[in-house]
């Protein structure tokens, strides 16, 4: 239940925190109509305030891991994309009178240490543009950098050089690198830069018996976040009406009572997923893309929007990967092995010893699953389209170069079509379905079905306002 209450600039909601007797968790519609009963006549009174300062911390430079997701959801780019964006980076681009030159440091890397004299020129940086005010003590270390699956090996993904600002980059690369670089660059300058402030305020407003909290926050010296900031890094700023005191009543503009329920997981994105890799421990930072677009190649999961979902071709090898060889893709294994290369590497196992505990057991498994497994057909996804030559429902297959239509007479009949993605957006011209297209080269453009007879196409993804 909650209580939305007049604000200066919009409705602020205060949550229901309990009763007299501390705090209550409402659990039954009959509790929240019962209070919703007894509140209707009630006046609303503050009685306490309490005020506050909080700190945001500024964020750590970017590792392979942490680039991947935040170019997921910042820029849109896939694993895949990404890297191979970060790669021509750092092997370097053509700058007029400069010659070839690297923007960035190495982009595999699981650590967020950086260099004494990249730090000298960051905060010497900071200082001139933004002022010893905006300077933070020192670029903030990772904790978790003392986790034994750390290697350590290389710095941070940062610029080269810090002066290089990205604005000085836009008319002389392509706009995708120019978008990864700025984002790099900020990360990088923002993890030099002093927290940013927050003003904090907690009200706890009573009526009757009953009592609501509100907590809002003001941000009251940006720090960091001049330079770097992403949407859940936003506060709103929550103010009542006129300055809060205790013993001063509040305006009700609605009373709700709404019951929430447990929502499952999420679906997987492939920066969730990339976050998941890193924290079971599962590969390297040069593994997470290769692996996720291994799984998208060989449909075990196929990408909607951003989400991805798992396959009936997926679910079936899943099935017989854990029923063959349990141990092999237990989400520990790969962890564990990981930790036993190191322990081989710093002289403290020998590695005929790994290879003797590990190997038996797997020729073993391999030379039973080669005898027992069982051949399970994937039955073909079927259309909506008819073949013309000889009227069945073609049927979805994958070539090399993706997905097309087929029919399922095949040898009788081999008729085969390419397969078009349609948009939810009608042509302007003749009111056609709009499809996605490839030139030659691979360039993708939109273009109408009826094409010859309705020649609309557009390089910009077409939207129907």
């Amino acid at each position: 239940a909650d209580v939305l209450f007049a604000g200066e600039k919009k409705a602020v909601k205060a949550k229901y925190y309990g009763d007299e007797t501390g705090k209550v968790e409402l659990k039954t519609g009959e509790q929240v109509e019962s209070i919703k009963a007894e509140l209707e006549n009630s006046n609303f009174v503050v009685e306490h305030v309490k005020n506050g300062m909080r700190m945001r911390k500024a964020p750590l430079p970017f590792t392979t891991s942490t680039l991947q997701q935040e170019a997921s959801k910042v820029l849109n780019f896939s694993t895949q994309k990404t890297m191979r964006l970060a790669q021509q980076l750092y092997e370097g681009v053509e700058i007029k009178g400069q010659g070839t030159v690297a923007l960035i440091t190495y982009l595999r890397t699981d650590s967020t240490r950086i260099s004494d004299e990249a730090q000298a020129q960051a905060r010497s940086f900071v200082t001139k543009t933004y002022g010893m005010g905006y300077l933070g003590t020192a670029v903030n270390s990772d904790s978790k950098s003392a986790k034994n699956n750390v290697q350590d090996a290389h710095e941070a993904i940062r610029p080269t050089d810090i002066n290089r600002i990205p604005v000085s980059l836009k008319d002389l690369v392509s706009r995708d690198l120019y978008r990864l670089y700025q984002l790099i660059w900020k990360r990088f300058a923002a993890a030099t830069m002093a927290p940013a402030k927050y003003e904090t305020t907690s009200i706890h407003i009573g009526a009757g018996r009953h009592v609501f909290t509100v907590a809002a926050s003001r941000q009251v010296f940006d720090g960091f976040m001049a330079v770097y900031s992403s949407d859940d890094m936003k506060d709103d700023d929550v103010s009542l009406k006129n300055a809060v005191e205790e013993g001063s009543a509040v305006e009700v503009k609605s009373l709700n009572g709404e019951q929430h329920f447990t929502q499952p997981p999420a679906r997987y994105t492939e920066a969730s997923l990339v976050h998941a890799l890193e924290e079971l421990g599962i590969g390297r930072p040069s593994t997470y893309a290769p692996t996720i677009t291994l799984i998208l190649a060989r449909r075990y999961v196929t990408k909607e929007k951003k989400n991805l979902y798992v396959t009936e071709l997926g679910e079936v090898v899943n099935k017989l990967m854990k029923e063959s060889f349990p141990t092999i893709v237990d989400v520990r294994f790969t962890a564990t092995m990981e930790g036993l290369l190191d322990q081989i590497e710093e002289g403290n196992v020998k590695w005929k010893s790994v290879l003797r505990n590990f190997y038996p057991d797997l020729d073993e498994a391999v030379k039973i699953a080669e005898k027992e497994l069982e051949k399970i057909e994937i039955k073909d996804e079927v259309s909506d389209v008819e073949c013309e030559v000889c009227g069945r429902m073609m049927v979805y297959k994958y070539g090399p170069h993706g997905k097309f239509l087929a029919c399922p007479g095949f040898p009788e009949c081999k008729n085969t079509k390419p397969y078009f993605e349609k948009l939810d957006v009608k042509c302007p011209k003749c009111g056609g379905d709009i499809l996605v297209r490839k030139t030659k080269k691979g360039r993708r453009y939109y273009g109408c079905a009826n094409n010859p007879e309705c020649d609309y196409m557009v390089w910009q993804r077409p939207t129907n306002k």
